[in-house]
């Protein structure tokens, strides 16, 4: 009997512990989950190269304060527009004590155009959704590179310049003709009105 009697009474105290136990649970799952984009929302990605801000996401109650420990999971297309972490379209992280989940390596793929990547954050049972808009462009030559080439292309233009006006001021005859050869000077006298010339 007393042994019947102290197995009830642990059976009364489990019971209630799961109870009180589960309303927590319950309490807590229905804190209103929420995912605020805090960098990387509407990005303008260069093709194949890894943006320089990172992508990163608040995970926060309905009072706003920030959820730790929040399993968060970003999903990228797998066609057309798009990007990887790491050679994988699934990046999984934890966020912080602040609720920040960050990606630091996203490599955008070759292809142009507009696109949209997935965030779902799960804490304690309950699940929220969101989705941060990106776009791959093409990118464009640097000022530098523009400014040396511009310099080269009118460096090459002065010169092709001054070399036709040294041309144009001073023509060279194009078939020269030879200089009349001297020939030995012949002495003439002269006598009055009439002249004799030596022999030739």
């Amino acid at each position: 009997m007393k042994n019947l009697r102290s197995f009830r009474r642990l059976f009364v105290v489990t019971f209630c512990f799961l109870l009180i136990a589960h309303s927590v649970s319950a309490a807590q799952s229905q804190a209103g989950l929420r995912i605020q984009i805090v960098q990387g929302d509407r990005a303008r990605n260069i093709l194949e190269q890894v943006p320089p801000v990172p992508i990163s996401v608040r995970i926060t109650d309905r009072e706003n304060r920030p959820v730790p420990g929040a399993t968060v999971v970003f999903t990228t297309p797998t066609t057309g527009p798009s990007g990887d972490f790491d050679g994988l379209n699934i990046f999984q992280t934890m966020s912080d004590e602040n609720g920040l989940a960050v990606v630091r390596e996203y490599h955008p793929n070759h292809i142009e155009g507009p696109y949209q990547m997935r965030v779902q954050a799960e804490y304690l049972g309950e699940v929220t959704v969101a989705t941060i808009q990106q776009m791959n462009i093409e990118g464009k030559r640097s000022l530098v590179k523009i400014i040396a080439i511009v310099a080269v292309a009118g460096a090459v233009g002065a010169a092709g310049a001054a070399l036709a006006g040294r041309s144009g001021g001073s023509p060279t005859p194009s078939n020269p003709s030879p200089p009349t050869p001297m020939g030995p000077t012949v002495p003439t006298i002269s006598f009055g009105g009439s002249a004799v010339t030596g022999p030739k």
